[in-house]
């Protein structure tokens, strides 16, 4: 009886320390894989910050109303340019013969002269 505890003990033991050497390599492992995680992590988090950086800088209100100017070539909407719906409608009932004179406003000078 003496031999089979010894046996069992021996053979338990060896048991854990397989185990407990198996254990410790996939606690490496899973060290390893954190600490490629956390890189990742701090890499993204400074890719973050640069988009943040470059966001502001291209939302900036005086760079953008600097490059609409030097590239758009646009100009403030004049008064007369602005019509109601009531001015595109024809009250002939032909719909399709809206002149870009109508929009314009040179229409109504038109009428008068003729």
């Amino acid at each position: 009886m003496r031999q089979t505890t010894t046996v069992l003990t021996l053979l338990l033991a060896a048991v854990m320390g397989v185990a407990l050497f198996y254990l410790k390599y996939e606690v490496t492992d899973l060290e390893e894989e954190l600490n490629i995680l956390n890189k990742s992590i701090v890499a993204d988090q400074e890719g973050i910050h640069v988009l943040k950086a470059e966001w502001s800088h291209f939302n900036d209100v005086a760079r953008i109303k600097d490059l609409a100017s030097r590239y758009l070539k646009m100009k403030p909407t004049r008064p007369t340019q602005i019509r109601s719906v009531e001015d595109l409608s024809d009250p002939g009932g032909d719909e399709q013969a809206i002149s870009a004179d109508k929009i314009s406003g040179k229409s109504s000078k038109r009428r008068l002269r003729q």
